[in-house]
């Protein structure tokens, strides 16, 4: 395992868990999708790396939801003006 989170998201094995904890939206923990809030999957800093179930994890990517998304993010204190989100228009 720890060689797959490092090959993949070159992050070791402690942070992958610790940020796939929880979603960062609602709290799910059965099932939780790593995000890079910036897109680019080659940066793996930590601020740039969030927890989101799998329902709060597509709707980030959609037009129609996208902002109500990066509005919760920005209220539990996540600086989204930094970032360029791509959604999906549907």
């Amino acid at each position: 395992k720890r060689h797959n989170y490092r090959k993949w998201h070159n992050i070791d094995l402690e942070l992958y868990r610790k940020l796939t904890k929880e979603c960062l939206v609602c709290g799910f923990d059965a099932a939780v999708d790593l995000h890079h809030l910036d897109h680019n999957k080659k940066n793996s800093s930590e601020s740039n790396l969030i927890g989101l179930c799998p329902n709060h994890h597509k709707m980030i990517h959609m037009a129609e939801y996208k902002d109500d998304i990066l509005e919760t993010l920005s209220q539990k204190g996540i600086d989204t003006s930094k970032f360029k989100f791509k959604a999906i228009e549907n």
